[in-house]
């Protein structure tokens, strides 16, 4: 039996189309090789990653479905993986950095979302939403994994990325730098308004939990989003898409 090729240090899988091919637009990646289903019609985005991948001269190799959704190691892979170089992430003085020379700074910071899936969709809404950068913990919460960058459809590939020692921290960092902080809380007693023209960051808790007290406590204010059904709160990741077209509209 073929044995299953693991990613060499540094490397990882990315899986599915829109990822791959988001990743091979944003040139950010070292591409060592493209593993493409046997028989699959080379058609629409699958030709286009063929076709860029052969001008770029990355090995392009085809295998059958098992030994792909092996490489992939998760559903969802279309037919499609690629042995890459990991993402680099920004520092937090780089982001803020960049983010001075942008009109209405807005970030959002991730306070121990646990679910790669909500993760990656919360990446995709602040890149449609125009969000200058996503930031998030280093330990105990979810990172830019393959699963993730797959539920971000590639949006991961294309927005700022900042992995930070202690969210507290940097919410006392962002508010030094002119930030309006804002943590969305389902409980609050104020709903999530319009924010003021300027530098906002939005703090989103995790499943469950929620945004921690002391991250609370460091955020100028706290929202939540009005509701009408009966429901008492939204999916992360459903929250996050709602908050994030409210600060777009400033």
């Amino acid at each position: 039996m073929k044995k299953r090729r693991r990613p060499e240090r540094n490397r990882e899988i990315i899986f599915g189309v829109n990822p791959i091919a988001e990743a091979l637009k944003a040139d950010k990646r070292k591409f060592l090789r493209i593993t493409i289903k046997k028989g699959v019609n080379p058609s629409g985005a699958i030709r286009r990653i063929i076709d860029t991948a052969r001008r770029r001269k990355i090995v392009i190799e085809y295998a059958d479905m098992d030994h792909v959704a092996k490489l992939a190691g998760a559903e969802g892979h279309q037919g499609i993986a690629a042995l890459v170089s990991c993402l680099s992430m920004i520092s937090l003085d780089k982001l803020i950095d960049y983010s001075k020379n942008r009109p209405n700074p807005s970030l959002a910071l991730l306070d121990g979302i646990q679910d790669p899936g909500n993760f990656g969709a919360i990446i995709r809404y602040a890149e449609a939403f125009g969000f200058d950068g996503v930031i998030f913990p280093a330990k105990r919460a979810a990172g830019y994994t393959p699963v993730a960058a797959k539920s971000s459809a590639g949006a991961g590939e294309l927005l700022r990325l900042c992995r930070v020692t202690n969210i507290a921290e940097t919410v006392r960092r962002l508010k030094d730098e002119g930030y309006e902080c804002i943590a969305l809380d389902s409980e609050a007693a104020a709903e999530f308004t319009t924010p003021a023209p300027g530098s906002v960051a939005v703090v989103l808790g995790g499943e469950g939990e929620g945004v921690r007290p002391l991250v609370k406590k460091r955020c100028k204010a706290a929202g939540r989003i009005p509701m009408k059904g009966k429901v008492g709160s939204l999916n992360v990741s459903a929250a996050a898409a709602i908050v994030f077209h409210i600060v777009s509209a400033r």
